[in-house]
């Protein structure tokens, strides 16, 4: 028991955190010292996240893929759209938050965890390799939704305002599921190479030994049931709370006068810091293939799983959604996917190039701060 305790502490402290929320009749946005339990809450379900992610991860080893890519997928979009849709449903003071948490995690994982990747990477290894094919079969699906989702609504005349029309999110929805079930395909069974890393696909040079093949013991049943039952208790957790502290943050940046859009930066950072620590330790390791991997897939999880299921959501509960992007944010947007697509099409990186999307990021950050 002492040793499940210590592994899972995590989950521990939120069932502890969920009951005593549960307990107290009054809302935990009417409690005093709201500012400290924001903050209190935020790293507490950021715990649990971490050990969602490494569950997931534990499932992926043991199953393979396909399947191993969708419960890793589905993970972090379950948890993303039960924010948004609490956000959403609780109130009205924040109508832009599902398009800013949106815009937010495109450029998380384009300039902010490819970017660092490629930064910490040439500084440790001075250059770094990556498969051109499969990173930009990436961008080339993150682009096009990208401009579909968060620009596109700026210039159709269906609706007044960054709308879109019904007809137009039900095209969008269909086409963004069926993109990602076809790049699913590619990505697991046609094309598996495009996503691998390139110099451990290279053949052995005349004379060289061939590198011992690791032997892994075996998966059993019953780790294999232990691993899905902790992924679920954890997930069920992080979304309560989740939904609790979107409702926070709302609120306390609505009572600081802080700008809405940091909302949405905040969710998308507490959703993907896993990811932003895994893809910098496998640059630093020399992986930059899998840190393009984890970037990009996180990115294009939330464009082709996320949006279609808000969609749905915000049409069920009758709210028409704000998605096009303020001309700045549309800027920084479309010059981040520009940079990065030149970056990865050398196959080569360097330390410039992160730099360069870092940058870019940093200004995102700061045009939303102070517009």
């Amino acid at each position: 028991m002492s040793t499940i305790f210590r592994k899972e502490w995590p989950f521990f402290l939120c069932l502890a955190t969920a009951a005593c929320i549960l307990s107290i009749p009054v809302p935990v946005n009417d409690w005093p010292y709201e500012g400290w339990i924001t903050s209190g809450l935020f790293l507490i379900t950021l715990s649990a996240i971490f050990r969602v992610t490494h569950h997931a991860d534990e499932l992926a080893e043991m199953l393979g893929e396909p399947y191993g890519t969708l419960i890793l997928t589905l993970s972090a979009t379950i948890i993303e759209v039960a924010i948004m849709i609490t956000v959403l449903s609780h109130n009205e003071n924040n109508p832009t938050f599902v398009r800013d948490t949106i815009a937010a995690t495109v450029m998380i994982t384009v300039g902010l965890m490819l970017g660092l990747s490629m930064f910490i990477g040439a500084f440790v290894h001075h250059q770094q390799t990556v498969n051109t094919e499969g990173a930009l079969t990436y961008l080339g699906l993150i682009v096009p939704l990208s401009i579909l989702v968060l620009v596109l609504p700026n210039f159709t005349d269906s609706t007044i305002g960054p709308t879109l029309a019904l007809a137009q999110e039900v095209f969008i929805a269909i086409v963004s599921l069926v993109l990602y079930a076809i790049f699913l395909f590619i990505q697991t069974q046609r094309h598996r190479q495009l996503f691998k890393d390139r110099s451990k696909a290279e053949p052995l040079l005349l004379g060289a030994e061939p590198a011992p093949r690791k032997h892994t013991r075996p998966h059993t049943r019953r780790e294999l049931l232990s691993s899905v039952g902790w992924l679920i208790a954890n997930l069920v957790l992080v979304v309560f709370l989740a939904e609790e502290l979107a409702v926070l943050i709302d609120e306390q940046l609505e009572a600081k006068q802080l700008p809405d859009a940091l909302g949405g930066l905040c969710v998308a950072m507490l959703i993907l810091a896993p990811e932003i620590l895994a893809s910098a330790n496998a640059a630093i390791h020399n992986r930059l293939q899998r840190s393009v991997n984890i970037a990009l897939g996180s990115g294009l999880a939330t464009l082709s799983l996320s949006v279609p299921a808000i969609l749905l959501a915000a049409t069920l509960m009758g709210h028409t959604l704000i998605l096009g992007l303020s001309p700045n944010e549309m800027i920084m947007l479309l010059s981040t996917l520009w940079v990065a697509n030149i970056a990865l099409a050398t196959e080569r990186t360097n330390l410039m190039q992160g730099t360069v999307l870092l940058v870019l990021f940093l200004t995102f950050g700061f045009l939303i701060v102070i517009p």
